[in-house]
This record gives C-alpha cells, structure tokens and sequence, in this order.
C-alpha cells in the first residue's frame, strides 16, 4: 500500500471516527444521579424553605451537630423540646448513599444516628422539623472519616 497524502486523510477520518465512537459509549456508560428525582416539585415549594430558615434566625438557636467516633450526635436546644421531623443525609456523589432518619430526641434532648449507617464521605445534613405550629430548616456541611 502506498502512503499518499490521500491514504493519510482517509486513515485520519477513521481513526477520528473510531474515536468519536469510544467518546460516545463511555459517555453511556457513565452513570449519573440526579440532585433530587422531584426537581421541579421542590422548586415550588422554595419559599416554604425561605420562611423555615427565617423562623431559625428569629428563635436564635441551632441545632449542634457533631461527629464523634462511632456516632454522629444532633443536640438540639431546649427551645426545640419534643420536635418532630426528619433528618437528611444527602451524599453528592453517589445517591445509593443517601440516607433519611425521624426526629426521635431521647431525655436529654439529643438524638445519636450510628455511624455504621452512613458510609464514609462528604454529605449535607438537612433537618427539618416542626415544633409548636412552626417549621424549622438547617443545613451543614459534614465529613465523615
């Protein structure tokens, strides 16, 4: 075979083309989560979360949440007694991982989550509870080693 600059051209073409190829099934093979299923339906309901962050700052308390050797601890103040709700552990990469708990506070006003139902990683914790007609939202960053 002679290797003329139209032999070269055509061998370009193919091997541009078969990688092109490669690009488009690793591409499918790719596996992507999405940040919440219900997108748009949550979307709506953002002024809802506004007006629960804002009911936080005029109570003027947080919920501590700590992470500890085999537990991840949730005080919650005293103002916040017998509040109901839930507990998201949200992990960005990977939503196999996340995980939903209720709002079980013991006599001291805490709840512990064992650190053997969460993997290791980066997640964002979001609480959500009501308490005396009013509704409640924090977040925080955690990770867990």
């Amino acid at each position: 075979m002679k290797w003329n600059w139209g032999t070269k051209i055509a061998l370009s073409f193919v091997l541009f083309g078969v990688f092109i190829l490669y690009m488009v099934v690793q591409a499918f093979r790719e596996d992507f989560d999405l940040v919440t299923e219900n997108y748009y339906q949550e979307e709506l309901q953002y002024q809802t979360r506004i007006q629960e962050k804002a009911n936080l700052l005029q109570s003027r308390d947080e919920i501590v949440i700590e992470p500890g050797q085999e537990d991840v601890i949730f005080r919650f103040p005293e103002s916040f007694r017998n509040a109901k709700g839930t507990i998201y552990f949200y992990h960005p990469s990977k939503k196999l991982f996340d995980k939903t708990f209720q709002v079980v506070l013991n006599d001291q006003n805490q709840q512990s989550i064992n650190r053997d139902e969460l993997v290791r990683g980066r997640y964002k914790v979001k609480v959500s509870w009501q308490v005396g007609g009013l509704s409640y939202f924090q977040e925080k960053e955690l990770y867990l080693q």
